[in-house]
């Protein structure tokens, strides 16, 4: 998963899971086990449902267009001895 994803499940997701065990424990309602068991169901859907469009959507395709060309190390946005030899050594 994303960055955004691990911050949601470190910060949001996990302390809110303490917390409703806690209160479904020392309430016994059943309403809060109810609660977390449709939240975990709403987050496992949403990844397997991303992970399935990830893994159906089209790949990337290159054209001939996309990887011909000049590549040149520009020495003006990195200068330098190592900018300098790579310039000297690698053009292609």
């Amino acid at each position: 998963m994303g960055f955004g994803f691990n911050l949601f499940f470190i910060f949001i997701l996990l302390p809110l899971t303490v917390l409703l065990v806690l209160v479904w424990a020392g309430s016994g309602k059943i309403i809060f086990g109810k609660i977390l068991l449709g939240i975990w169901a709403g987050i496992i859907s949403l990844v397997l449902f991303v992970g399935m469009v990830n893994f159906l959507g089209p790949k990337p395709y290159l054209d001939k267009d996309d990887f011909y060309g000049q590549y040149v190390i520009d020495r003006n946005q990195y200068p330098g001895k190592q900018a300098d030899w790579q310039y000297k050594s690698f053009k292609f």
